[in-house]
């Protein structure tokens, strides 16, 4: 959910994804309430609030995310998970589409083996809350693209996060 609403604040179109219908109940309302409290601190007005909520969709289908120009894994720090999940992403984004992980220990290279298009994968860091914290790793894998990393940079500095690119490490 920080990382939608600080792409909702970007001015950006979010699809929330999960398999199941819980939590993304629990991640609309996250948003409603954070929205909710901005307004009742005048700190945006309802017009703008209506805005962002109206750009926020919420999906249990793989294949909605097919038309989405960036795919942000945001899973448990499992590699298993993580393979699961970039195994169907891979298989539904169009080409050119950047996979992105927010994994913060795991090895983006090993993650980028998992689909057939690792110059189109990185890691995209958000420190916690994600909606506050401004800072943004861009983690480069190997066969990252360089546009791909110019292309991450421009989203942090979009949606308002300092972007540090680094290499798979510790």
């Amino acid at each position: 959910t920080g990382t939608a609403l600080a792409r909702l604040a970007g001015g950006l179109a979010v699809m929330d994804h999960d398999s199941k219908e819980e939590p993304l109940a629990r991640s609309r309302q996250q948003m409603q309430d954070h929205y909710d409290g901005l307004l009742a601190k005048g700190k945006i007005k309802a017009e703008i609030a209506q805005a962002a909520l109206s750009r926020a969709q919420t999906t249990t289908r793989y294949g909605d995310l097919a038309d989405c120009d960036l795919l942000i894994e945001a899973v448990f720090e499992d590699m298993t998970v993580k393979e699961a999940v970039f195994r169907e992403l891979d298989a539904v984004a169009k080409p050119g589409a950047i996979l992105a992980t927010n994994t913060s220990r795991l090895d983006v290279n090993a993650i980028a083996g998992f689909t057939r298009r690792p110059q189109d994968v990185l890691g995209l860091h958000f420190f916690s809350p994600a909606q506050i914290m401004k800072l943004l790793e861009v983690v480069r894998a190997d066969a990252t693209g360089a546009d791909v990393i110019a292309s991450a940079q421009a989203l942090a500095r979009r949606i308002r996060k300092l972007p540090v690119v680094s290499g798979v490490c510790d």
